[in-house]
Formats: structure tokens, sequence, C-alpha cells
């Protein structure tokens, strides 16, 4: 097993030591897991409002959810997090009983575990790596830095003329496409994320904002963008994604009827929710995509109820053979109602 820096992810981490280089500081890596070879391809600063102390650290956990998804959805092949790094003072090259708790939740993101390295200057700066499987067990390994010895499929960019194929389709669609193809069940999708949302069940009141629809529209589509792309690129959910007044809406003609899934602005504090079958749930940056490798490792694993592990199974079985019938084509964002009122 081995890790390999990229050369804008090594500099990052060196760049993050220096201006922090009184302090514990750290940050989070995107990249991608293939075989034995963990490629870590971009390293994303903690954030303004992260704690930095000599002898403690802790991220800015809502800047780096939103930086994580904008960054990763640069790439061709969008990235995922695979791991983090922190400082620590002096030549203490172990981690704390804090971090073994930090470790944990980030090895149970995948199944193939995380990466965790731990930063030391004494007197020179140095870097000690770590793959932690579950439930918290550490093996150290090497590393290599040099974008040579990576793939070039994780180092290529999104093009112009796919940026502007997503901007044409964000303006100027409006018309469902009425041809019959294949795609993932979105009502299936949706069911199978059911029994992890519980906790962000929402039963107050969503008041109506007072700045313009576009406005509330735009704040909407910039915090589930991350998740369409998921959904549509990785997934193969076909679907259209309404806009009309101040709301945002997944929606999929399937032969056996629509589903929907709505998406409001909580303006007090400035939150998304989204309504499924008639309960809201409070959503943040790339929650699906989350919850989504969650189940898929757990389902692997065999460590969820009956009910969900068959649901796992048969949403897994609709992604190998991607035969249901829908109506609308493509993954496209209409704007259904282009004056605000």
């Amino acid at each position: 097993m081995r890790v390999v820096f990229s050369d804008r992810a090594f500099a990052a981490v060196m760049a993050e030591t220096t201006e922090k280089i009184k302090t514990e500081t750290g940050g989070l890596f995107l990249g991608e897991v293939e075989k034995d070879t963990w490629y870590i391809i971009e390293t994303i600063d903690p954030g303004p409002k992260s704690i930095f102390e000599v002898a403690y650290f802790e991220y800015d956990q809502q800047y780096t959810q939103h930086l994580i998804n904008k960054i990763a959805n640069l790439y061709d092949k969008k990235l995922n997090l695979i791991g983090l790094w922190h400082r620590h003072p002096g030549s203490f090259d172990v981690f704390s009983g804090t971090d073994d708790g930090t470790n944990t939740k980030y090895a149970g993101m995948r199944k193939e575990g995380a990466i965790s390295v731990l930063v030391n200057i004494d007197p020179n700066f140095r870097l000690t790596v770590y793959h932690v499987a579950q439930p918290c067990r550490y093996k150290k390994i090497s590393y290599e830095v040099g974008n040579d010895l990576i793939p070039d499929q994780y180092l290529k960019l999104k093009t112009p003329e796919r940026y502007k194929s997503m901007m044409t389709n964000m303006l100027y669609s409006n018309e469902r496409n009425v041809d019959l193809e294949p795609s993932v069940s979105l009502v299936s999708f949706m069911r199978l994320l059911r029994p992890k949302l519980k906790e962000r069940r929402y039963d107050e009141n969503i008041n109506k904002p007072t700045g313009s629809d576009e406005e509330v529209r735009t704040k909407i589509i910039d915090s589930i963008l991350s998740d369409i792309m998921f959904m549509s690129d990785e997934i193969g959910i076909k679907m259209a994604v309404v806009q009309e007044k101040c709301n945002v809406a997944f929606v999929q003609d399937t032969v056996d009827g629509t589903t929907k899934v709505f998406f409001a602005y909580l303006e007090a504090d400035d939150k998304v929710v989204f309504q499924y079958e008639g309960e809201n749930y409070l959503y943040e940056d790339g929650i699906f995509e989350s919850i989504y490798h969650m189940i898929h490792y757990q389902v692997a694993k065999g460590g969820l109820n009956l009910q969900t592990q068959e649901d796992g199974m048969v949403f897994q079985k609709q992604l190998e053979q991607e035969s249901r019938k829908i109506i609308n084509g493509v993954i496209r964002l209409i704007k259904s109602d282009r004056s605000d009122n």
C-alpha cells in the first residue's frame, strides 16, 4: 500500500503548515483509491473559522464541506474525500485519543478506510502517513510526490465544452424530453436514503424568503449542485431539476408515475430543507452522496437492518441493470418561471 501526492496537494500541506507555523493546523484530502494506491489530488485548507492552538486544532466544518464540493466538481472524474492531515507539536507522531475518534469517523466513510497524516517540524518538515482501517487500526505506509506518478484520468479537469453544455441546460431548457430512456429510479434512491434521514426531520414552519425568487433559487442550486452531479453522473439517475418561484424540485417521470423531491430555503437559518413524500428534512451540501456511500459500505458489511439491506440490494441491482424506462432523457435545469413576483 502506498500514497501518491500530486505536486499541488503536497505543496498545499507545506503552505498551510508555513502559514500556521506556531500552532497546530490541518486539512482534508481529495482523491481516489485504485487497488492499493491512494492518489491525493487536492488538499483542502481547514477554513477561516478553524481553531488553531499550540496543542489543539479543529476544522471549520461548514467551510470545508462547501470547498470540498466546489473543488471536487472541477475534475472530470469527481474527487472523493479520502483522508485528512494535521500537525502535531514537536516530534509527537502518533495519534491522541481525540484523533482516534476523528480517524474512526473518516475511515467509516468508505470500505477502504482512510488516510490520516501527521506533520511534524523537529526541526525539519516531515510527514508520517497512516492507513486507517475499521474500527481504528493504524498502519504506517510510504508516500511519493509527483504528477507523473498519477494516472491522467485523476488529474483531468472538466472541459469548457462540458461547462457550456451545463450552462445551456440551466438557462434555456424549458421543455421536457418525452423519449423513453433507461435510468436508475429516483424513488428507489430516496427510499434507500430515507432510514438515515430521520434525525434530519424538520417540523417547523417554512416561511417565504424576503429575497427575490431568482436569488433564492440560486442559493438552493448552489447548495444542491454537488448532489445533482453525483446522482446524474455517478448513479445514473436521469431527472429534471425544475425551478419555479422560490423553490427547486427533482422530478422524474417514469412508466409507473412521477417522483418529486422539493427544496426550499430557510432564510432565518441560512439553510436548505427538502421534502420527500410529505416529510421535511434539513439538507446540507453533498448529504445524499455521503449517506449513499455510508449505506453502500454498511450493506456490504451486513451492518444494517434487514429492510435497509434489501432496499440496498434492490437499488444495487438497478444500478447494474439500469433497466427502468423514464421520461426526461437528460438531466437539465428548467426555469419554468422566469419572472420574480
